[in-house]
């Protein structure tokens, strides 16, 4: 998701790590997947040569139109009938048990030293 809202440049592998809190090895793997069903494409970064950037093809904007079109709906069904404050308080909650999810990973996978 993030590609469809990146420049004409696209993102480069460790903006897209950062943005999804994983490793640049697993981007790396994702923007390959991508690049094989040509829903994405590895472009020359302008400013550093040594440096690829990924970004969304236009058949890659045509398959995120398709999902989301059926998400939203399937989200609407599932949030019917809550209030605007309601809505609100679960989003804050839901952000709360990401960050606690977050330091746990954290705290049962500290940082390898390098020597």
């Amino acid at each position: 998701m993030r590609l469809s809202t990146a420049s004409d440049e696209g993102l480069s592998i460790g903006e897209l790590a950062r943005a999804g809190r994983v490793s640049s090895r697993n981007v790396t793997g994702l923007v390959d997947t991508l690049a094989n069903d040509r829903l994405a494409e590895r472009v020359q970064d302008q400013h550093d040569r040594r440096s690829v950037r990924a970004r969304i093809t236009p058949a890659g904007e045509e398959w995120l139109e398709s999902f989301r079109e059926p998400t939203q709906r399937a989200m609407t069904a599932l949030f019917h009938g809550f209030t605007p404050d309601e809505l609100t308080l679960l989003r804050h909650l839901c952000l709360r048990l990401a960050e606690n999810q977050h330091r746990i990973e954290q705290h049962l996978n500290p940082p390898q030293e390098t020597t």
